[in-house]
């Protein structure tokens, strides 16, 4: 099992405030685990946001073998990387990720001495909602920031 908590002071000072100012985050937080597995959902279909580098000479002559090129390049099977992004929330959290063993390696890069089994070094191709260093996308921190002061919102008007 691999996580990675993310440090962003700016968005979790936010949803300091709301909790304070509202108290029950569990919806908020629905919502934003919702948002997370939507932006990662889009980050796979637009082949990153940034694009991502591009396969390497070697993948693509055994993608093409397999006949899986062209094609995108980490949705390859129906059963593989982008079917495998969940979501889930707790009255505190909200999560989004892979429960495939390869998924980390995908978003944070590997290399082939790290793993001997690879056919070449693999650059990072982050498609989780944050870059390969934790910095939020800029997509996902504008979300969060509008979700949460919907939620705001509807908890000043009760």
């Amino acid at each position: 099992m691999f996580t990675v908590e993310l440090d962003q002071q700016r968005l979790q000072d936010v949803l300091r405030k709301v909790e304070w100012a509202v108290g029950d985050l569990a919806p908020l937080m629905r919502s934003v685990a919702a948002e997370l597995g939507s932006i990662t959902e889009e980050n796979l279909e637009e082949q990153g946001r940034p694009d991502w580098t591009d396969l390497s000479d070697v993948r693509i002559g055994q993608r093409e073998k397999d006949g899986t090129w062209p094609g995108q390049m980490l949705q390859v099977s129906s059963a593989g990387l982008a079917a495998s992004i969940s979501t889930y929330a707790t009255d505190s959290s909200a999560v989004v990720g892979s429960n495939k063993p390869y998924a980390a390696m995908m978003h944070f890069g590997g290399t082939k001495a790290e793993f001997p089994h690879l056919w070449g070094d693999i650059p990072a191709r982050p498609y989780l909602p944050m870059d390969a260093e934790g910095v939020v996308q800029p997509e996902a921190e504008e979300a969060i920031l509008d979700l949460a002061m919907m939620h705001l919102g509807k908890a000043a008007r009760v």
